[in-house]
């Protein structure tokens, strides 16, 4: 039975058939690769650690730049 890895954003069943890796590998195709993409973009990933305080964060400053 050929090894299978699931697609991160959809969960579809990859094939690895002898080792290699398909195309646009980890994602089944290139619409799940740009929603993954969005999600980063949109901010819908973050990354645990603490909250620096606005005297402590070096990008206080930029806060005027934010374009949201």
């Amino acid at each position: 039975m050929p090894e299978t890895q699931a697609c991160p954003t959809c969960g579809k069943n990859l094939p690895l058939a002898d080792g290699r890796k398909p195309e646009g590998y980890p994602f089944c195709s290139n619409r799940c690769r740009n929603r993954d993409f969005g999600r980063w973009i949109d901010g819908g990933y973050t990354i645990a650690g603490r909250t620096l305080s606005s005297e402590n964060d070096p990008y206080a400053d930029d806060a005027d730049l934010d374009p949201r």
